[in-house]
């Protein structure tokens, strides 16, 4: 359970970071660093789609999963809660003109925040990992975006943002602790297919933070429940 605990930990102390250097944090420092996380969430993809074992029940699991995420407005359910979330808590950032940061923009920057901290895909492919095999690169590696992506938000709009890493530990608790009773029933394979599936929601989560193409990632996470029953079934068939 070192990997929850480690993100956590991260986020706020990249929320202090950030309230105390948003000024001399500049705008295309901002973007190149994002940029750079793109690439590293590409590279992750890649290297877990590697692993894939049989790619039909890999394929079958993400439709389902996109068809169920589309059907029940999942990404939308999701971010009217992060903005539920967003409105609990009062703006404490500072533009650089000195001028007090909007509500619209705090609520905005608050709930995108929510969902990269306790809804990415990599948290939560990193939760389950770690559960079923109890290797937790992933959630350490996300620790460490997650620290730099506090310190971005921070800067805008103030410390506050580390109160995320309380949903955001529970959530990858329940799911680590989920995966753990899960890991009898499981088999090599079906393991090595679950990594491929995550890889390819990370390969689609790297398009859309370059803005190259609006991949519902949100949508796409229920595929992570159908991918190893279905795994197991093709390797019963084959």
């Amino acid at each position: 359970m070192i990997g929850p605990v480690a993100n956590s930990v991260c986020i706020i102390a990249g929320s202090v970071l950030g309230a105390l250097c948003g000024p001399v944090i500049s705008q295309a420092f901002r973007k190149k660093l994002m940029n750079v996380f793109s690439c590293i969430t590409l590279g992750i993809g890649v290297t877990m789609l590697s692993k894939g074992d049989s790619l039909p029940p890999v394929v079958l699991s993400l439709l389902l999963g996109t068809a169920v995420g589309e059907l029940t407005r999942f990404e939308s359910l999701v971010m009217k809660g992060a903005f539920k979330v967003a409105g609990l808590f009062n703006r404490n950032g500072k533009k650089r003109t000195g001028e007090t940061l909007s509500d619209t923009v705090f609520r905005d920057q608050f709930a995108v925040a929510t969902v990269l901290f306790c809804v990415s895909g990599l948290g939560i492919i990193g939760s389950m990992r770690e559960g079923l095999t109890g290797e937790c690169s992933l959630l350490l590696i996300k620790g460490v975006l997650d620290l730099l992506t506090a310190m971005l938000i921070a800067a805008s709009i103030g410390s506050v943002v580390g109160v995320l890493a309380v949903p955001q530990c529970l959530i990858q608790f329940a799911l680590l602790l989920g995966a753990t009773v899960l890991m009898p029933y499981t088999t090599p394979t079906m393991f090595a297919d679950f990594s491929a599936c995550g890889g390819i929601i990370m390969l689609g989560a790297g398009l859309r933070q370059m803005g190259l193409a609006e991949v519902p990632i949100l949508s796409m996470l229920p595929g992570l429940f159908f991918v190893m029953p279905l795994s197991g079934v093709w390797k019963e068939l084959m």
